[in-house]
């Protein structure tokens, strides 16, 4: 889901991965309607999920009005009855100061996310509100959360670092030129690369 002129980051991996072959839709507000104030009720999603793996999802929508805070909070349940896993960007709000009740939105969806990725500065926001150091801030998450799978940008954006309860590693991304880059070839590998850690090194490594 995202914003109509596809400027959030969630529509940044759908369009990423669309550019890579991978069959993508961004479900977002008709023409001519307000996204803060769109019909959500009007989306299939269980028809829209019949055939992904994948509904990415970032946390700043959740500020843009009541809409879109309702839409993504109805996507996330509907991929997980439907069996499609939920990826959640967790990025900076416009408003900066929201940040707390942003994050708060997404802990309370954490029992439903399969890969959970921080953005740098978020990261370092959401580090400073749960009072974690930044270095080991990713395993903790990962720890508290039980989600599969927690990365993040690192490095000044030249590198992510990936959690699993198998094991943690840094792979180098400066050839994709962003981490969202990064998360959509990631998340294109991942059902074709193998299981465990062993999998999941080889779709980072893409």
């Amino acid at each position: 889901m995202g914003e109509p002129g596809g400027s959030d980051n969630a529509s940044a991996v759908a369009s990423t991965a669309l550019d890579m072959g991978v069959p993508s839709i961004i479900v977002t507000s008709t023409h001519g309607e307000a996204f803060e104030t769109f019909d959500h009720g009007a989306v299939d999603w269980k028809k829209l999920m019949e055939t992904a793996h994948w509904m990415v999802n970032c946390s700043s929508l959740v500020n843009l009005g009541k809409s879109p805070a309702m839409a993504w909070s109805a996507s996330m349940t509907f991929a997980e009855l439907e069996g499609c896993r939920n990826v959640m960007v967790v990025d900076m709000p416009g408003d900066q100061e929201t940040i707390s009740k942003t994050w708060g939105l997404v802990v309370g969806k954490m029992r439903q996310i399969h890969v959970l990725f921080f953005t740098s500065e978020a990261m370092k926001a959401v580090s400073s509100l749960e009072n974690m150091e930044e270095d080991d801030f990713l395993s903790q998450v990962r720890e508290k959360t039980m989600v599969p799978i927690v990365c993040g940008i690192i490095s000044g954006g030249s590198a992510v670092s990936v959690s699993h309860a198998m094991g943690s590693f840094e792979v180098d991304i400066t050839e994709h030129g962003t981490g969202i880059v990064w998360l959509a070839g990631f998340l294109k590998s991942l059902p074709y690369s193998g299981t465990g850690i062993s999998g999941i090194r080889n779709a980072s490594s893409w």
